[in-house]
């Protein structure tokens, strides 16, 4: 006796027989039907932004971004398309955070590095200092 593996469609709820893409076929054939109207127009305009190839294919900005961070949809080939910042959300177009924010988390970093080891130069125990110095 064989078991089907089932599980429910995260996209829209139905169940459906596990497969590789882990969503039914109406969300495979939707996604799929998405990605071509996307590749089509790129295709024919290059330049394209990512809000004026949602407006052009119908097809929504989180699934443009989607596709971007799957690449499929290569940012070297396409000048104007981005994603978002992991942290901010200004568009950016390489790494995961834009440069603002990289360089404010190590600047963070270091003043807790320079902070822990003034703490191990005073030695353990609490000093009064400390409650004043916030």
């Amino acid at each position: 006796m064989t078991l089907l593996k089932v599980a429910n469609c995260p996209s829209c709820g139905k169940v459906f027989q596990k497969n590789l893409r882990n969503l039914c076929q109406a969300c495979i054939d939707s996604y799929e039907h998405d990605f071509n109207a996307c590749y089509s127009y790129l295709r024919d305009h290059r330049k394209a932004a990512n809000a004026e190839l949602s407006n052009a294919t119908g097809v929504s900005e989180s699934r443009i971004l989607g596709f971007i961070k799957e690449n499929k949809l290569l940012l070297s080939q396409y000048p104007n398309l981005h994603y978002t910042c992991g942290s901010c959300r200004k568009p950016i177009r390489q790494n995961q955070l834009c440069a603002d924010c990289r360089c404010r988390i190590t600047r963070d970093i270091n003043l807790l590095k320079e902070q822990e080891a003034k703490k191990l130069e005073r030695g353990t125990g609490f000093q009064i200092r400390d409650r004043f110095q916030r």
